[in-house]
């Protein structure tokens, strides 16, 4: 049934969106992945370098290193919102997702965040060699990737390897059991690197969507990572 809110005054309206089991449902979910979102230290797309952390105070860090050039070490403030397309109820998500969780990943959730990044180093390197660089930061990123922007992510529990590993045939694929999906990448577009030709050009960071966490070696004995595909080879063939 639709309420009918603009017959309600103002107090008695925020009343009712409060007591509504619906808005309760979706705060019950967001703080529960916002537990699981800071309770990681990081979540990596690369544990060598390309990888966001999440801290409960509010802060956290995205990280940029690639062949040994760091493009961004940057802090970050982030905050949850509630996420424009969700329609549903959080617990009927989660039963969908619960139905095929042996073949593709449990969906743990659906959230809202909205995140901005800091022109400053993590304090923990502030003092390190990074602090000299003429690269990194807004040295090399323009003023609008650093603008508050809105992201909606997804949190799922399964079997995973490393993003920069899919579709690759190297033997060194460490296990994850959960991975954050963005429907947009945290890092900045091509459009806000100051000269993107090169490094960015190669790393292409601005696809980078997925992110994954809690290393699990025993899922390795699982089979083939969720988010895997076979590599390419001899064997591969395209049907048009």
């Amino acid at each position: 049934m639709r309420h009918q809110y603009a017959t309600v005054p103002p107090l008695q309206k925020k009343y009712i969106l409060t007591q509504n089991p619906f808005n309760n449902d979706i705060l019950g979910m967001n703080e529960a992945l916002c537990s699981i979102l800071s309770g990681e230290d990081e979540w990596c797309f690369d544990t060598e370098g390309r990888s966001i952390k999440f801290n409960k105070d509010g802060t956290g860090e995205l990280w940029c290193r690639c062949n040994f050039n760091y493009w961004i070490a940057a802090e970050l403030e982030w905050k949850s919102i509630e996420p424009v397309d969700c329609v549903e109820p959080p617990g009927q998500i989660v039963e969908i997702a619960s139905a095929t969780q042996n073949k593709s990943p449990h969906l743990l959730g659906q959230l809202g965040l909205e995140i901005t990044l800091a022109k400053r180093l993590p304090r923990r390197v502030q003092t390190s060699d990074l602090s000299k660089s003429t690269m990194i930061n807004e040295l090399g990123l323009t003023d609008d990737a650093f603008r508050r922007k809105s992201y909606t992510i997804r949190i799922e529990k399964g079997n995973f390897t490393e993003p920069c590993y899919i579709g690759s045939s190297s033997s060194h694929r460490p296990r994850f059991a959960l991975r954050l999906v963005f429907d947009k990448s945290p890092y900045p577009p091509r459009s806000e690197w100051r000269k993107p030709d090169g490094g960015p050009d190669g790393g292409q960071f601005w696809d980078h969507k997925e992110f994954v966490s809690r290393n699990s070696p025993e899922l390795e004995k699982q089979g083939r990572a969720m988010n895997d595909i076979p590599p390419a080879g001899w064997n591969t063939c395209a049907v048009s």
